[in-house]
């Protein structure tokens, strides 16, 4: 009798041990995160700039003239986006300027990620690194003829990046 125990207990304990072994199977998964970051660039710390009068006929941006030049940060999470310069507009008039037929200037340089300078409006310059870039923004507006009348001017130079 003591022997059809024995027998009896060795088969529960390896029963027990043969199920445990399979109920104590390591398992692993793996759980993943995806992103989709599109490319982007933006402009920040935007601080518009100031024209003095040259000898009575340009306004200038220019320290030397006694303006100042017009000041962004351009950040770009992407490779080779571009950076194009409008040539400078004006809102609002002034009784005796035609802007539409004064000559005009326009320079953008920036440092940082980036070397850019662009000495002509409407041209695509290469932003082809990834980062910070500061940029200075100049410009500079000669009437045809003539002097620059008294008046509050108010011109912009439109700044565009396409990643």
């Amino acid at each position: 009798m003591i022997r059809k125990s024995l027998i009896a207990s060795t088969l529960v304990l390896c029963g027990t041990v043969g199920f445990s072994s399979v109920v104590k199977a390591q398992e692993t998964t793996d759980v993943h995160f995806t992103a989709n970051v599109p490319a982007s660039c933006t402009f920040s710390n935007v601080a518009d700039g100031t024209l003095g009068l040259v000898t009575g006929t340009t306004l200038s941006s220019a320290i030397a003239d006694g303006g100042t030049a017009g000041t962004a940060k351009l950040t770009c999470n992407n490779v080779l986006a571009t950076l194009t310069a409008d040539a400078p507009a004006q809102n609002g008039t002034v009784d005796g300027y035609d802007h539409s037929t004064a000559v005009t200037t326009v320079g953008v340089t920036g440092i940082g990620a980036n070397a850019v300078a662009i000495a002509a409006p409407g041209i695509a310059t290469p932003v082809p690194l990834p980062g910070e870039t500061d940029l200075t923004v100049d410009m500079t507006t000669t009437p045809l003829t003539g002097f620059i009348p008294s008046g509050d001017y108010d011109f912009y130079v439109r700044l565009t990046v396409a990643p």
